[in-house]
């Protein structure tokens, strides 16, 4: 009886001793929640400070969510937008760089995962209320790529304004309008065209 206890406990020791030797150290980038399943609606395990370390066992499909363990012994799940891994010499999101990285891929099994790390949480026995829930990712955080730099020595150009420059000059101010100097129809006009003395009066 006592061998045929032990081989589930030798069973469970194997399988976790893979994921703690591929399991890597991140950073909370900001104050998260560790969850109790791959989404934000499962009960609230913890809430972590930013920079926390954490070792990550894997992610699910996506890399939007992954499994860690915390030094205090707490696991659960946490948005992988939220967790930096040193990488190249950055800090770069497991969101983006889960691949790169080489995380494993894991599924989540709540009666497995929940017995495994729960028992005695006031929420473990509602497990047919959380056992089908779908898994709804976040999309990720597209951020618009920053403006190119200006080279030395290059100045925009001035947007150009319709109707100005181009060569073309302004109407001139001092042009006759029509109409003007022109003499008035049937030659000049009577009486005042006259000259002096031309209005005599003629002897009879």
């Amino acid at each position: 009886m006592i061998r045929i206890r032990l081989i589930p406990l030798i069973a469970a020791a194997c399988l976790a001793a893979p994921l703690a030797a591929m399991a890597q150290q991140a950073f909370t980038s900001k104050p998260v929640n560790l969850r109790a399943g791959p989404a934000r609606d499962y009960p609230l395990v913890a809430q972590l400070g930013p920079g926390t370390p954490v070792q990550v066992a894997g992610c699910v499909n996506g890399y939007s969510w992954c499994d860690v363990t915390l030094q205090d012994g707490n696991r659960g799940w946490v948005y992988a937008q939220n967790l930096n891994y040193p990488y190249q010499g950055n800090q770069v999101p497991l969101i983006t760089y889960g691949s790169a990285i080489g995380l494993p891929i894991i599924a989540f099994s709540i009666g497995t995962y929940w017995g495994q790390y729960y028992r005695g949480r006031p929420w473990y026995g509602q497990q047919s209320h959380w056992a089908h829930r779908p898994i709804r990712p976040r999309p990720p955080i597209v951020r618009p790529p920053p403006p190119r730099p200006t080279p030395p020595g290059v100045f925009p150009q001035r947007p150009h304004r319709p109707g100005i420059g181009g060569g073309q000059r302004p109407p001139q101010g001092g042009a006759r309008p029509p109409g003007n100097g022109a003499r008035p129809p049937g030659g000049r006009p009577p009486g005042g065209g006259n000259r002096p003395g031309q209005n005599r009066p003629q002897p009879r």
